[in-house]
């Protein structure tokens, strides 16, 4: 008789989420996600989470923190793979989340890195960084481009 087991890891109820940069889709060019909380207090905490495309893996405990009256602010960090010619590239990429997207039917978060010119020229003249990024969720916004 063979018996197969099952776990999930202590992971809860996951977020219907997709990333893209720079217009592609985010398959397994990601690493260390984590999502940062910040507290009234002024504490700050992180939570390791995981992803795959159009799923944001979150523990219990992260809901937990989403959904505490404690919780001022919730930062999406990532780091993010790419290749030019022959050498591995990683940059580092931080998006703000309100409360109100985690209970959103699903979030698409677009970032525009600015090594690549075009989005540079399109986005640039909206932030010091060398990236932007937006969320799109039903009745979501659009990033308006510089010119």
């Amino acid at each position: 008789m063979t018996i197969i087991g099952f776990s999930n890891i202590g992971f809860g109820q996951n977020l219907n989420m997709v990333i893209d940069v720079n217009g592609r889709l985010v398959v397994s060019e990601i690493a260390g996600a984590y999502l940062n909380f910040e507290y009234n207090d002024g504490t700050k905490d992180r939570i390791l989470v995981g992803y795959h495309p159009g799923e944001l893996i979150l523990k219990n405990d992260s809901w937990e923190k989403i959904n505490s009256d404690k919780t001022k602010k919730i930062v999406l960090s990532f780091d993010y793979y790419t290749w030019k010619k022959d050498n591995q590239e990683i940059e580092n990429f931080e998006a703000e989340m309100v409360k109100s997207y985690f209970q959103t039917r699903y979030l698409i978060l677009h970032v525009y890195d600015f090594r690549e010119r075009k989005y540079r020229k399109k986005y640039g003249c909206l932030t010091d960084e060398n990236y932007i990024y937006e969320f799109n969720f039903p009745q979501g916004g659009i990033l308006i481009s510089c010119g």
